[in-house]
């Protein structure tokens, strides 16, 4: 069995799916599998919590196609008194889990205020399919607008089943892309949700994210373990590994680093320079959200390894992910794996966020960035390497992502002041995407949270023996907005 490199990251690289029994690289995937689910009630009757379906329009915007599909939701009432708030979870790009409505730090909060609790999973990903594949034809109803028209539809179906009083409060939270959709559901729909929590939201799309790179510098540099040096040596591996592929044959690299695969062409190279940074981007985004798991210091360590030379300290790390097994970095590996028209309900990101990401946002994480600001190299450009997966994968020639659509129909870090006045926007320092977010400072929006030492959307989840005491911190101030508010 072949295996890659154990990383999901918003964006980045990812393990989705299979072709011909190998695991591969792929740039674009998700946040989900990276949320922390942890549990904090006995009294729950966990048994008595269900997927549920309802009947959803495929085209709101469109009132002469009649044509409609099933939308999976949850709701946890366990708490709810009747006349309490109502918090809804806006999901993103995967599969909906169960423990959204009972695992979570919002849910913490719910059952102090007495909230009804509820969700319903993102159109075309989880068990919600719209169309019977995901051919390029079916993926035209795959947009954000229409993913929020859906939420807005929802809240007025679960207002009716449950006979919520008008007088009762909506709070919408997401994290990530959903926290860009729950802070735009509030900009769309204000009639419809009374506040938002919009953690680690990246409203402010940009086609070529070079600054993701220099923020992962940014946290190595901080890593209790010699961060300039685990910054340097990263740099000195990454040059020698550029001068052996610029050799013919690549330099023995496919030996070195036990890819399943020869590297063949420049798009295989990007594909596995982008990989070797993916081991510290992933880890970065991630940093001390579960005790346990490799750190940003667990990492520098390795790199600051004196006994060895930094090359083989980078293989090391490389070594431990890939756990003896090789890695395929195969770029026509990942463009067949895009071109998997198979609803799949387990799948995390996929063809449908990859079409997201070529349409709506962009967020392609190069090696852009000046050297002084990044050490991974320069190997992995937007032009031709990230654009190109676009047309390969969807065979639209030239394929771009509207991102100035997405940017003039939410505002971007500009919105309207009157439709964020409710809308709390949380951002940690080591989170990369927090450069796409709105941050303290920005004139129209007043509620704003910066959280120092956390990372991506640290503040959904409950707090753990290695988080940062800034979180505890943050997440009262979080809660008092909720309770100011409902």
């Amino acid at each position: 069995m072949n295996k890659s490199i154990l990383l999901l990251v918003l964006v980045i690289v990812s393990i989705i799916g299979s072709i011909d029994s190998k695991k591969v690289f792929n740039v674009r995937t998700d946040l989900k599998n990276q949320l922390k689910f942890r549990h904090f009630d006995d009294s729950l009757d966990y048994d008595a919590i269900n997927y549920q379906w309802f009947t959803q329009s495929v085209d709101h915007f469109n009132p002469a196609n009649p044509t409609t599909f099933q939308q999976r939701y949850l709701i946890n009432d366990q708490y709810w008194d009747g006349t309490g708030p109502v918090f809804i979870m806006i999901n993103g790009e995967g599969p909906m889990d169960i423990n959204t409505v009972t695992q979570l730090q919002f849910v913490v909060w719910a059952k102090q205020v007495s909230a009804l609790v509820v969700s319903l999973e993102h159109r075309y990903y989880g068990a919600s399919f719209v169309t019977e594949d995901l051919s390029l034809e079916n993926l035209q109803w795959l947009n954000s607008a229409q993913a929020l028209a859906d939420n807005a539809v929802f809240r007025n179906f679960v207002a009716q089943q449950y006979n919520v009083p008008k007088e009762s409060k909506w709070i919408s939270f997401g994290g990530s892309y959903s926290g860009a959709l729950t802070s735009w559901f509030r900009i769309k729909y204000p009639h419809l949700v009374d506040a938002t929590i919009a953690s680690s939201a990246p409203v402010n799309p940009e086609v070529n994210f070079y600054q993701y790179l220099e923020t992962v510098q940014t946290a190595l540099l901080a890593s209790k373990s010699n961060g300039n040096l685990c910054v340097e040596n990263i740099n000195i591996a990454t040059q020698k590994i550029q001068a052996l592929l610029s050799q013919d044959n690549y330099g023995g690299v496919d030996q070195m680093f036990n890819l399943c695969t020869p590297l063949g062409n420049q798009n295989d190279v990007a594909t596995f320079m982008q990989s070797l940074a993916g081991n510290f981007m992933g880890v970065v985004q991630y940093n001390d959200e579960e005790p346990g798991q490799i750190d940003i210091d667990y990492l520098c360590n390795i790199m600051t390894n004196q006994s060895s030379d930094p090359l083989t300290n980078y293989i090391q790390i490389w070594d431990q992910y890939a756990d003896g097994e090789c890695v395929d970095v195969s770029y026509a590996s990942m463009i067949a794996q895009n071109q998997n028209v198979t609803n799949d309900e387990n799948a995390i990101g996929g063809r449908m966020w990859f079409y997201q990401t070529c349409v709506e946002f962009g967020y392609y994480q190069s090696s852009d960035a000046p050297s002084a600001n990044q050490p991974f190299g320069n190997l992995f450009p937007f032009q031709p390497y990230q654009i190109q997966q676009c047309a390969d994968s969807f065979g639209i020639p030239n394929m771009y992502p509207n991102v100035n659509w997405t940017i003039t129909e939410y505002g971007g870090i500009n919105p309207e002041p009157s439709s964020v006045d409710n809308t709390l926007y949380v951002n940690g320092s080591n989170d990369e995407w927090h450069n796409l977010a709105i941050l303290p400072g920005n004139a129209n929006a007043k509620n704003t949270l910066y959280i120092i030492g956390t990372s991506h959307c640290a503040d959904m989840m409950i707090p753990t023996s290695v988080s940062p005491p800034t979180l505890a911190q943050a997440q009262q101030i979080i809660f008092e907005f909720i309770q100011a508010n409902i």
